[in-house]
């Protein structure tokens, strides 16, 4: 059953460099999860060593288990293991003979086995999103606010093969654990509800409107750091977007003039507090209401809907002040997540093709 995982990662373009292009083969489809680590620079792991130095080398050979075990130096249980990652993902496939399990590429090159695992991949990726038409509440209100351009975080997201239900375990569950949207480590409340990220997915798939962390903090009660990574993980997947609470802003504006204006007075807010940037008229009308204690979310509104968003947005960075961030769903409907997510997986795999193909022309050249 096919089960990869997928990190988004700048092409090593120009390079032609084996070694280079094959840890980024590696880390790209993470079959070696040891960042961080003080050796990792010079450490070189077996499955780096499979595919350099035999499976891209001898493109239509097998090998059984054993073999290559004692070619490596590991344990046949070890050998199992690296072999399974390779299997799991779609590079190689086996072929029994006279007892012995053989191992090798997938139609006889590492670039039409990426292809077939990209097509595989794809198609099990799509029908698994497809759960989402009848989750996700349609809502054109959602996508208001428009999307923030290079804001994307680098695409993640785990392709696992459904597998029957477990006893208790939820369609929804299922689809969390699969895409890895719980995390490496399922945090489950002692009192059997549900997890945090179920009840965060469930949210946004409902909601008419972008989720703060403010909001997050009064419904689930967590700590914010949580909260994030939670979130965090939607959107590398593709599923969630971050974006800038415009809607918001009249509020937070009107909140950073006025505790500025009441700590340091009208002087500093036309000099350091970046009034004097807005027009004559705007300014004095601000001022004129603060000192009046006339101030007000409305008024504020009001004075400043003729400025542009990104004007207000300069000038809140001024006062001190910092605009709410929010998390929705990246789209009004599930076809435009759904398509979102593909679109990234596609990236992905066009570019995983691309090395496959540089690595088997420098090892035939």
């Amino acid at each position: 059953m096919l089960n990869m995982r997928l990190l988004e990662q700048p092409a090593p373009a120009g390079s032609r460099d084996v070694d280079q292009l094959v840890t980024w083969l590696v880390d790209t489809l993470e079959l070696v999860r040891r960042k961080g680590d003080e050796w990792s620079d010079v450490f070189v792991s077996p499955l780096h060593i499979l595919l350099r130095d035999y499976l891209l080398v001898h493109p239509h050979q097998g090998w059984d288990a054993q073999t290559l075990g004692d070619e490596l130096g590991l344990s046949a249980t070890a050998m199992h293991h690296q072999i399974s990652k390779l299997s799991e993902c779609g590079i190689t496939d086996t072929v029994n003979r006279d007892g012995w399990r053989i191992h090798h590429l997938r139609n006889g090159s590492l670039s039409n086995a990426v292809e077939m695992m990209g097509a595989q991949a794809r198609l099990v990726l799509e029908q698994r999103l497809r759960v989402l038409d009848d989750w996700m509440v349609e809502s054109s209100t959602r996508m208001a606010i428009p999307s923030e351009k290079g804001s994307e975080r680098p695409f993640r997201i785990h392709i696992k093969g459904r597998a029957p239900l477990l006893d208790g375990q939820e369609e929804i569950d299922a689809f969390l654990l699969d895409l890895g949207l719980y995390g490496d480590k399922v945090r489950r409340p002692a009192d059997g509800s549900a997890p945090l990220a179920r009840l965060m997915f469930e949210h946004l798939m409902t909601a008419q409107s972008p989720l703060s962390l403010d909001e997050a903090l009064e419904m689930w009660g967590t700590t914010r750091p949580r909260l994030t990574r939670t979130l965090d993980r939607f959107c590398a997947a593709g599923l969630a977007e971050r974006i800038p609470r415009i809607d918001r802003l009249p509020v937070t504006l009107w909140s950073a003039i006025s505790s500025q204006h009441a700590r340091r007075g009208s002087d500093w807010l036309m000099t350091k507090g970046g009034l004097k940037r807005m027009d004559a008229s705007l300014t004095k009308k601000v001022v004129k209401a603060l000192d009046a204690e006339k101030f007000t979310v409305e008024s504020c509104e009001k004075m400043f809907k003729d400025v542009s968003a990104k004007e207000q947005m300069v000038l809140l960075n001024l006062l001190g002040g910092r605009l709410p961030i929010g998390w929705r769903m990246a789209g009004k409907d599930a076809v435009a997540v759904r398509e979102r997510i593909l679109s990234r997986t596609d990236r992905v795999f066009r570019r995983i093709k691309r090395v496959s193909e540089t690595l088997e022309n420098i090892v035939t050249t």
